[in-house]
């Protein structure tokens, strides 16, 4: 090999060297520097199991909020009714309406109940003229004082019967009603009509749905009329009319009976008389026609001694006490949805 070729290869080896080292220091460069520190582990605080594992029942949650301090607390009831044995209602006892008329109500409801009739069906014989005749004598679950059943009488419906008071004493006792009713038809012995016997036992599951349906049926109608007495002031003016017509009829009556016992001419004291009983009667047509368009299915004794009761009440304070009636309805509404939910419940 001749000295020119030695320096060729010389030559390019040195060249492939100078590319090797500058391609190794340009990979360092692009790295970036590096820094070396130890590492910690963030500390960890040991995690303490709840207190029921280790306290089991002895555990007392903290119901505390966050910011240490009750907001809007509501204060404990003094009252409560077991609904089932491990579940209980909470109330404070009204000092007029107390918890007794809730006892005495969810008797007066079982107590006119009827699992079959003669006709093999359950009925129910609830009405708002055999319910105002029972607490109207009895006064029930009201503490008043006093030996005037009237007077007392007087000062429980003027209490009660407002449209503010109505809805309190509804939210209060609504849920309490319920759960009363409930226990009491399924665990207290009493005697039910069943056909044409009498048994003393308590009702079964069936015939405690059914017992809640009938009623909700009873209630719903209640509604409507006292509905339409809210709605249609007419209903109690027609019922002043109708009272009206009912003494103008005494008066022509005694007429009647003076001219007999006078022996003097009695056609015109009995034309007086027939006229006036015809009038009366075509006021009670118009008060039930009136209140039949709102329960076509009432008993009409039912629907127009209810406008008679109204009158009474509507009496020295119309408005507050047609309201009154529109409140009613509204929580007899609402006790018809309740029943009806409680017995798909069952």
């Amino acid at each position: 090999m001749n000295q020119r070729q030695i320096a060729a290869i010389l030559i390019v080896s040195a060249t492939i060297l100078a590319i090797g080292s500058y391609v190794l220091i340009k990979g360092k460069d692009e790295q970036g520097p590096v820094h070396r520190a130890e590492v910690k582990q963030p500390e960890i605080e040991t995690p303490k199991a709840p207190a029921w594992v280790n306290l089991g029942q002895d555990a007392k949650p903290d119901y505390r909020s966050s910011a240490k301090t009750a907001q809007n607390a509501t204060p404990l009831p003094d009252k409560s009714i077991k609904q089932k044995k491990d579940k209980a209602i909470e109330f404070t006892e009204d000092e007029i309406v107390t918890f007794t008329f809730i006892e005495s109500l969810s008797d007066f409801i079982l107590y006119r109940f009827q699992p079959q009739t003669d006709k093999g069906i359950p009925a129910t014989q609830l009405s708002a003229k055999a319910l105002n005749m029972y607490y109207g004598r009895e006064l029930d679950g009201f503490s008043v004082s006093g030996d005037d059943i009237r007077m007392s009488r007087k000062k429980v419906l003027n209490y009660a019967f407002t449209p503010v008071m109505i809805k309190q004493l509804y939210e209060l006792y609504a849920p309490v009603l319920m759960a009363h009713l409930i226990n009491t038809a399924s665990t207290d012995e009493r005697d039910y009509k069943v056909i044409n016997n009498v048994e003393r036992r308590t009702l079964t599951n069936e015939e405690i749905k059914m017992m809640l349906r009938l009623n909700a049926r009873k209630l719903e109608q209640a509604a409507n009329v006292f509905r339409a007495i809210a709605n249609d002031p007419s209903i109690t003016e027609l019922t002043g009319k109708h009272l009206r017509s009912a003494k103008a009829v005494q008066r022509a009556n005694i007429q009647l009976q003076n001219a007999i016992s006078d022996e003097k001419d009695t056609s015109t004291p009995s034309q007086r008389l027939k006229q006036a009983i015809q009038q009366r009667e075509r006021v009670k047509t118009n008060i039930i026609s009136h209140l039949k368009k709102a329960c076509q299915i009432c008993n009409e004794n039912e629907l127009f001694y209810l406008a008679q009761w109204s009158y009474r009440r509507v009496l020295n304070n119309p408005k507050e006490k047609l309201e009154a009636f529109g409140a009613t309805a509204d929580i007899l509404n609402d006790l018809t949805e309740r029943f009806r939910a409680q017995a798909d419940k069952l």
